[in-house]
């Protein structure tokens, strides 16, 4: 398998395993009384722990990078700005608004990646890519809305918010690649995890007094640390490295995608004819995203 079709195929397994982590997170918080800020906290530490661990014992040399002062600073910013805010902001989106809102605003991502790309490194982006831009968001919009414009609710703050959010995950897609080509995707993304979680202690570490867990919360914790976190957020930024940030953004639209048919697999919830139309418009936008890779391979 080519360097490109395994950096697709790493985004997509990612954004699909994101799909389900929603409904995994969403099961946690309505069963276990915990709020949404506290179980951010509680997801990047045992993410970025688990992430370090196995790094650590596949011998990648955690602590190299704090060795060099100047990318422990940029790994401190990445954490900031990318694996605290993009989770938070996305939260906070949902909560001055609804998801339907904070996932179409989110996915401005894209967007945002390509014009950084074509201002400030001069590379102009391919009509696929641009095609595809517009059929991942009209998808979306359609798939998380069902095609009522009226369930979006967009306030000054929520707008704020979901603004910051596709910013956010613009940067948290683009920013790393120099940490992670020099350090690996492992330790880079545990790091920043391990650093984002203990970010958010002095502010959440008390809200956990009031949690009630049970058998199969365990089990749900489990799976949203290894298998919603670990694992997700490690396919999405190597499969960024291969292929690089505006594919990469494009291609997470796979997220709503494998949320929705959960939903329809796990809930009984039926699909109309806007989500069936928005599951093509982000089919699509894989074609589209494969089209321009093999016409530029062609070109190379």
């Amino acid at each position: 398998m080519g360097t490109t079709r395994k950096g697709m195929l790493n985004v997509l397994i990612a954004a699909i395993l994101w799909g389900s982590s929603g409904v995994c997170a969403q099961y946690i918080m309505e069963n276990s009384q915990m709020q949404s800020p506290f179980l951010t906290m509680i997801r990047l530490l045992s993410g970025g722990f688990i992430l370090l661990t196995f790094s650590f014992l596949h011998g990648d040399g955690i602590f190299r990078i704090l060795k060099n002062r100047q990318d422990i600073a940029s790994l401190l910013l990445f954490s900031l700005v990318g694996a605290m805010t993009v989770q938070l902001t996305f939260l906070m989106a949902i909560e001055k608004s609804n998801a339907a809102t904070a996932t179409v605003l989110q996915f401005l991502s894209p967007t945002i990646i390509v014009a950084w790309f074509a201002i400030v490194r001069k590379a102009r982006p391919g009509i696929f890519v641009c095609a595809a831009i517009g059929t991942s968001l009209i998808g979306t919009f359609l798939l998380v809305t069902h095609g009522d414009p009226t369930s979006l609710s967009i306030s000054a703050a929520a707008l704020f918010w979901g603004i910051a959010s596709a910013f956010a995950a613009a940067f948290y897609t683009t920013y790393p690649s120099t940490l992670i080509a020099r350090y690996g995707t492992l330790p880079i993304v545990g790091w920043s995890m391990l650093l984002g979680g203990a970010m958010l202690l002095p502010f959440y570490a008390g809200d956990g007094a009031q949690v009630v867990i049970t058998g199969n919360l365990l089990l749900a914790f489990f799976y949203l640390g290894v298998i919603g976190t670990s694992l997700t957020f490690s396919l999405y930024l190597k499969g960024a490295q291969m292929i690089g940030g505006p594919k990469a953004s494009i291609l997470s639209c796979a997220e709503p995608l494998s949320s929705a048919f959960l939903s329809l697999l796990l809930l009984g919830i039926s699909f109309t004819l806007p989500d069936w139309l928005g599951t093509l418009l982000i089919l699509s936008s894989v074609i589209l995203i494969s089209l321009d890779s093999r016409r530029r391979t062609k070109t190379a």
